[in-house]
């Protein structure tokens, strides 16, 4: 597992930003949206997609100039102590995603599918998948995240137009919600639902180019806004405002009023093991992140012998909060503070040292 460089392209970029900014749409967080936003929730999804990928291109325009990886760039920037304060930074964030979707997706487990498991059972069961695809790298994980995602995409707008029956337009009016700036607002700080997209620039060296990086924020992004705020639409228009910000699994409770006819029905099983898959392919790029970076930051060459040790620590913290509210309150606090810092502060404190480096160059030059 050691570093190597250019070997992914378009594909597996796509596939990795995608894979680890459309997973929300399996939690809480489409009625967390239409709750602070109402019949608008879908506008602000687009709102802070948009913010995002802008961020993006931020480090994109960065590693252009300075081609190399996250931890490289840091250092070429901000010295060696400024690299080391932003690798940390994005390991706690990096892991900080990947403890909070186990405990997520354990519970939803329980809730939709099997709720006879253990509770430990169920996280240790994500837990041992997670590290078992970590051994085979990051090339293997995005390849088979690619071939997942038409299925996953294909899945998802399946059931949207299987809803048709379900749909009722006039729960978008009053068409402003809460208001257009009160959406707007609240997308700026809701942008963190995307906080896993800067891995783009974590592992920037393992991309074939500066192209392939930006494909990937336009589409793998890109697409998965779309789906997040089409998914948010049609959640409104199936229950109502009122009634979308009270359910606990969105999307799962819209497949379940999928009905064919009189013989196939409750077809919600079948997206059930979609939800799963995409929730452990989640859950282990974000773990590879931030593994990546601590190898990075102490200059080990390779993370095997980091994978059972910090996967185990990791499933162990995601079972401390008490129950789900205690894990909504962190993740409010996370999504409206510490994520911010890696979506907004970090891209702009590099762009700004690029710029300085770049008119210190011309001026060098000149003299």
């Amino acid at each position: 597992m050691s570093y190597q460089s250019g070997r992914m392209g378009t594909a597996e970029g796509i596939a990795l930003v995608f894979t680890m900014t459309f997973t929300t749409i399996f939690v809480t967080l489409p009625a967390e949206l239409i709750e602070t936003s109402g019949e608008l929730g879908w506008i602000s999804e687009i709102a802070s997609g948009l913010s995002t990928m802008a961020m993006l291109f931020l480090f994109i325009y960065v590693f252009e100039r300075f081609p190399g990886d996250l931890f490289y760039v840091s250092t070429r920037l901000l010295g060696k102590l400024g690299a080391c304060l932003i690798s940390i930074y994005y390991i706690v964030m990096f892991f900080s995603v990947a403890t909070l979707l186990i405990r997520d997706f354990s519970e939803n487990t329980l809730f939709a599918a099997l709720p006879e498991l253990d509770f430990h059972l169920s996280v240790g069961w994500y837990a041992l998948s997670v590290a078992f695809l970590l051994y085979f790298g990051i090339e293997a994980i995005a390849r088979a995240a690619y071939v997942i995602l038409p299925f996953s995409a294909g899945g998802i707008i399946l059931a949207f137009a299987l809803l048709v029956p379900h749909y009722k337009p006039y729960y978008l009016f009053p068409w402003q919600g809460t208001g257009m700036t009160n959406a707007l607002i609240k997308s700026g700080v809701l942008v963190a639902s995307n906080a896993a997209a800067p891995l783009l620039a974590v592992i920037a060296k393992s991309f074939q180019n500066i192209r392939v990086l930006r494909a990937a924020a336009i589409f793998g992004l890109g697409g998965s806004m779309l789906i997040k705020s089409t998914s948010i639409l049609i959640l409104i228009i199936v229950f109502g405002p009122s009634a979308a910000m009270e359910r606990t699994l969105p999307f799962f409770e819209m497949t379940r009023l999928i009905s064919l006819n009189r013989y196939i029905q409750r077809i919600d099983s079948i997206f059930i093991i979609l939800w799963v898959i995409a929730g452990i392919f989640g859950i282990t790029i974000s773990l590879y992140m931030g593994l990546y970076l601590i190898t990075r930051l102490v200059n080990l060459p390779t993370m095997k012998p980091l994978i059972p040790i910090v996967t185990l620590l990791l499933a162990q913290i995601a079972m401390i909060p008490p129950d789900a509210s205690s894990v909504r309150a962190l993740e409010g606090i996370l999504v409206k503070g510490y994520f911010l810092i890696g979506i907004y502060v970090i891209p702009l404190l590099l762009f700004a040292a690029t710029l300085l480096n770049k008119k210190r160059g011309t001026k060098c030059a000149s003299e």
